[in-house]
């Protein structure tokens, strides 16, 4: 009897490490050499593509909406959201402004220097998805838990405005980013899950058209 509690109480205490808040690991001393592995790995690809499927969580609702489609993170130039399911459109963030593209081809584009908010959040989410030395401790607090099996870290923004938008940013992965997990206040998320990820040298003509602003 005895050792079958010493195996359910090393069972127990086993999930409860691999299942642990992400947010009772601070980043401290002790593991700041791992985030930054972490980092360097997350920023060792200056162009990253892939598939992505999108989840909107709405509280009040307790509905989650659903979209689908192909991503493409350049470190340079920005981050492109080309959904294709339920609708298509396609979505640019970069460090100058933000482009929404339809169906129909009709563009609206919002200039980062007319929303100091925005360029702030731009900002943000730039870090966020291209790693490095972007992810500091002058923009976020960090949280950080590794483990046997791949890693997260949680970020929460010091800039006060951009809290107001996203509350925390919660990333998954292994040797590639996995997923990514906006708050937002009131108990909204939108969760991003990664796949088919590739790593090429450049970008295709067609692809730096999509971070120009016109």
């Amino acid at each position: 009897m005895r050792r079958l509690l010493a195996a359910l109480a090393l069972c127990l205490g086993a999930y409860l490490s691999a299942h642990a808040d992400v947010f009772d690991f601070p980043l401290t001393a002790a593991t700041q050499d791992d985030f930054a592995a972490v980092c360097a790995v997350l920023s060792a690809h200056a162009i990253q593509k892939g598939d992505f499927t999108q989840t909107k969580h709405i509280a009040k609702l307790n509905r989650n909406l659903v979209s689908s489609g192909a991503y493409l993170i350049s470190r340079d130039d920005g981050i492109v959201w080309q959904t294709k399911k339920p609708f298509p459109s396609t979505l640019t963030v970069t460090s100058a402004a933000v482009m929404q593209t339809t169906a129909s081809g009709k563009k609206s584009v919002l200039i980062a220097g007319s929303n100091p908010t925005f360029e702030s959040f731009s900002t943000i989410i730039s870090s966020v998805f291209v790693g490095g030395d972007r992810l500091n401790a002058q923009q976020f607090d960090i949280y950080f838990s590794p483990s046997a099996d791949g890693w997260t870290i949680a970020l929460v923004p010091k800039d006060a405005a951009v809290r107001a938008v996203a509350q925390r940013f919660v990333l998954c992965g292994t040797a590639t980013l996995q997923s990514v997990t906006m708050h937002e206040p009131g108990g909204d998320f939108v969760r991003y899950e990664f796949a088919n990820q590739s790593f090429p040298a450049t970008l295709t003509d067609d692809e730096k058209a999509l971070f120009a602003a016109q």
